[in-house]
């Protein structure tokens, strides 16, 4: 429904990320535009992708945000401030949507990039930072980065609070969620 409405509305280019829900590490994750191109043969989640991300140096990037959830009744979160940024190994480029190395942040297939080890700009080699790292980024460019977490912490919140009336009670567990990629989640 979404992709015949966006489709006949005329406006810029849409494009859509397929995801296997059973696969890990990138596995299996393509993009595309037209709908004749989504082929699968497992259960996918299929989003729409963002095609103007924020980019550092002409890289895509994302955060790896740690969250414990203590408690859905109460909700009690715990948000880890030192987790990771991850970076895509050749610059974003929508003219290559099957250049996985310009599309996917994944750790486990940017380190077979022809770029890896390569100087990128402000990223530097390899295809990680420390969310320290990233702050100083932030900083530098005079990004408010309190404004940021809050908003962090809002996604989180809200995206626990649509599933915390479907989580049974069970006071001696703790479920950990990792992965929250801002701009992913539809709230």
């Amino acid at each position: 429904v979404s992709y015949n409405n966006l489709r006949l509305t005329g406006g810029p280019s849409v494009y859509w990320i397929c995801k296997p829900v059973d696969l890990s590490r990138g596995r299996g994750i393509f993009i595309f535009q037209d709908i004749k191109d989504l082929v699968y043969d497992c259960s996918v989640i299929v989003q729409r992708y963002i095609s103007d991300p924020l980019l550092i140096s002409g890289y895509k990037f994302d955060l790896r945000i740690y969250v414990c959830v203590k408690s859905f009744h109460p909700l009690t979160v715990y948000i880890h401030q030192e987790g990771l940024v991850r970076f895509a190994t050749e610059k974003y480029n929508l003219s290559s949507l099957h250049n996985l190395y310009a599309h996917l942040t994944n750790t486990s297939i940017n380190k077979f990039g022809p770029f890896y080890k390569t100087e990128k700009g402000r990223v530097g080699q390899g295809c990680k930072w420390t969310m320290s790292k990233f702050r100083h980024f932030l900083h530098s460019q005079d990004i408010d980065e309190l404004l940021l977490w809050q908003r962090i912490n809002n996604i989180v919140t809200l995206t626990l609070l649509t599933i915390a009336p479907s989580v049974p009670s069970c006071p001696n567990c703790v479920d950990y969620l990792s992965d929250l990629r801002p701009g992913e989640l539809i709230i």
